[in-house]
């Protein structure tokens, strides 16, 4: 494993954080996860990507190949499933359970619209009567562990509140909060208040997500929430893949080498995208969409990704990475 950064020695494993990559749908995929593992450390595990639920007792395997348990072996991956019908779900977890996964997920939190209107996601948020019957329904069928993902609620914070006691009610691994609501999407700042008080009024174990984007945030949080051993990171890791190592207490790299780390793990990945896509547009799209995280590590690099995210052709995509990297690499340690 090419790991640039190696957390220190003399540090005490069991009194590390657990540190889960968030799922981001079209980036965070199989392909990611598993070259990630051979550059980076500090992540322990994944949130897949969630899986929507279908009518029927028959799942295509086409819905199952990011988390397929041969291509998942560089990381522990609990996959995360999404829907409103108790019997889908059934089908869908067990269907999961069945590949060798112990654990699924169910994801109450997506914010957008186009999900949530169809009551999924974060619609289901202040439908707390909804919600139980399902749990009820679903939990005493499916033999594995279950846990949920959840937002402060979709247009107010306070339906995470009425939600929890039915929560409480359910025999669920953990919950997952993201301190925001469905409208606010990524705006704004993460309510760590709100996020308090739901923390204390679970009873169950409680994962934080959101905005951690720095060492210093993640320590402000664990500063507040010192129960709290458990931290799922999303953007934060796509943009500085060294931050979880970082909250570790591995030691920063220099911009130069920085960079060159970077450049090795995107040749990697584009070409384990290369393997898996057909055809240069669908390659482009997937590597574009991961540049608009990654680039926002490095200063000065709004004109750079502006002429990448334009490339037309793989050869320009090519030269214009090869001279965004250049910049970083060379000509500013000169």
């Amino acid at each position: 494993m090419g790991e640039s950064v190696m957390l220190e020695e003399n540090k005490n494993k069991d009194s590390l954080p657990e540190v889960v990559l968030a799922p981001l749908r079209g980036v965070t995929t199989v392909d990611y996860r598993n070259t990630f593992c051979r550059h980076f450390s500090g992540v322990d595990s994944a949130l897949a990507p969630f899986i929507p639920t279908v009518t029927g007792k028959v799942i295509k395997p086409k819905l199952l190949s990011d988390i397929l348990p041969e291509k998942n072996k560089a990381m522990p991956v609990v996959p995360q499933i999404i829907g409103k019908e108790p019997a889908d779900i059934i089908v869908l977890a067990k269907t999961i359970y069945d590949l060798g996964y112990k654990e699924v997920n169910w994801n109450l939190g997506c914010p957008w619209k186009f999900v949530a209107k169809k009551m999924r996601g974060s619609g289901l948020l202040p439908h707390p009567d909804k919600v139980d019957a399902i749990l009820d329904q679903v939990l005493s069928e499916f033999p594995g562990k279950f846990s949920v993902k959840v937002r402060l609620g979709l247009k107010t914070e306070h339906d995470l509140k009425e939600l929890i006691p039915v929560l409480n009610r359910h025999d669920l691994s953990e919950v997952i909060i993201h301190p925001r609501t469905a409208v606010q999407m990524y705006d704004g700042v993460v309510d760590i208040d709100m996020f308090s008080e739901c923390f204390e009024m679970l009873t169950h174990k409680v994962v934080y997500n959101g905005d951690i984007t720095s060492v210093e945030f993640y320590q402000t949080l664990q500063e507040r929430f010192p129960a709290i051993d458990k931290w799922m990171i999303g953007r934060g890791v796509i943009i500085n893949p060294f931050l979880a190592a970082e909250i570790k207490g591995a030691t920063s790299l220099a911009p130069a080498e920085y960079a060159a780390a970077v450049h090795l793990f995107h040749d990697d990945m584009l070409s384990c995208t290369e393997e898996r896509l057909s055809g240069p547009g669908h390659v482009l799209g997937c590597m574009k969409e991961l540049w608009k995280y990654m680039a926002l590590s490095f200063d000065e690099s709004n004109k750079k990704l502006s002429h990448i995210l334009r490339a037309k052709t793989m050869n320009e995509y090519g030269r214009r990475v090869d001279e965004f990297f250049q910049f970083y690499e060379v000509d500013k340690v000169n």
